[in-house]
């Protein structure tokens, strides 16, 4: 179930401003959100529209319903960016100017597999409490 909350780019969701202020239901911080990616992306973005449940949920609740690497990955069949051929594409690279993270986890995943990575995570939360 948690390995559904790794996105195809490497964003461990659970980890993610927009995705913990919105299953959260934190108006305040989704209102911080909002001012924060209005300002970045450089069009108005609302409170209402700061949620997610990430890019593998079921439903249309994804950040942008318009990510090219979620539409790419989905197209080619492949559970995490790593595993294609392009890795790191020219999308990627644009991306991970801003974050890193995401990719030192797909080079974790790629190397130890998702449930260590995943049972990493879950060890080093247990130890934040």
């Amino acid at each position: 179930m948690a390995r559904q909350f790794i996105s195809y780019c490497g964003i461990y969701c659970a980890n993610c401003p927009i995705f913990i202020a919105g299953a959260l239901s934190d108006k305040k911080k989704k209102a911080q959100l909002a001012k924060k990616l209005s300002e970045e992306m450089g069009k108005k973005i609302t409170p209402e529209e700061i949620s997610c449940l990430g890019c593998r949920s079921s439903t249309k609740s994804h950040w942008t319903q318009d990510c090219k690497i979620r539409k790419c990955a989905s197209e080619k069949g492949i559970e995490f960016c790593y595993q294609c051929e392009e890795f790191p594409c020219s999308s990627l690279h644009e991306f991970y100017k801003k974050n890193q993270e995401p990719r030192e986890n797909l080079k974790k995943i790629s190397k130890v597999g998702v449930d260590a990575f995943l049972a990493e995570i879950m060890k080093n939360d247990g130890r934040k409490s």
